[in-house]
């Protein structure tokens, strides 16, 4: 991007000089991931936990994004919390990705293997922007 300064109160921004897409300037951007894991991916779907953690778009096309999160089993007025951690990178030019499991806690404890993420298309949008997307998450552990 180019930022033009016409004046001391208006400032034009040239898109996109380069032909870059809004993907290259997603590079090396953070997320937080606070969100709700549902019993499937149908709007009402049963709340089963929650995830938390971080990605960061590592790859320049924006297609890959590095992540680190937990998923919290169980809710408010449960006695026991299962969690599971995890840690991968999942690209979202293929179907699938493979992240590892790290670790957990209560019925997870010492938790290993892998999980599969898929990205669903979300019926609102024709391309996901990051803003709202649907993961399918798919645990094996051991």
């Amino acid at each position: 991007m180019v930022i033009k300064t016409i004046d001391k109160n208006k400032v034009v921004i040239d898109r996109n000089p380069l032909g870059a897409s809004l993907d290259k300037f997603l590079f090396g951007r953070i997320t937080v991931i606070d969100d709700e894991i549902t019993q499937g991916h149908e709007f009402g779907s049963e709340v089963i936990g929650k995830a938390q953690g971080f990605h960061l778009t590592s790859s320049l096309d924006g297609s890959s994004r590095t992540m680190a999160f937990t998923i919290v089993f169980g809710g408010e007025g449960d006695d026991e919390e299962d969690v599971v951690s995890f840690f991968g990178v999942h690209t979202t030019t293929i179907k699938e990705s493979h992240i590892v499991v790290v670790g957990g806690t209560e019925k997870y404890d010492n938790a290993k293997e892998y999980a599969k993420i898929q990205t669903l298309p979300s019926p609102q949008q024709h391309i996901t922007n990051g803003f709202e997307t649907l993961l399918h998450i798919t645990i094996y552990v051991a």
